[in-house]
């Protein structure tokens, strides 16, 4: 079952001054996406280029910065459920490893 793609309405305006704003990057890092993700991400840039100084790298930058801004709560939450599913991983682990060798205490006085 595929989900159907919810679309916020937003004017022209509205995706212009979030996305289409000039942003110069002084560090820059290297993101890999796809041929047809870079070429919309272009095609995108080049629509708004001449008014709004947008480039490719600006409107990723400001695409990404909007998602983490928008599920930052989501992110976090998965982010602490994930950290207590390792340390409880970590704390079995640990409980496991030392029964082990609490059932040999023959073998290391041997060694």
């Amino acid at each position: 079952m595929k989900a159907k793609k919810k679309q916020n309405r937003v004017s022209i305006e509205e995706y212009i001054e979030t996305y289409c704003q000039e942003k110069r990057i002084r560090k820059r890092f290297a993101v890999y996406v796809s041929p047809q993700t870079h070429h919309s991400l272009r095609t995108v840039a080049r629509m708004f280029a001449s008014e709004h100084y947008t480039t490719a790298s600006s409107l990723a930058d400001s695409i990404l910065s909007r998602h983490f801004e928008e599920y930052t709560e989501l992110l976090n939450n998965a982010y602490e459920e994930n950290s207590r599913e390792i340390r409880a991983w970590l704390k079995d682990r640990t409980r496991d490893s030392s029964e082990e060798s609490d059932a040999h205490p023959e073998e290391e006085n041997e060694a």
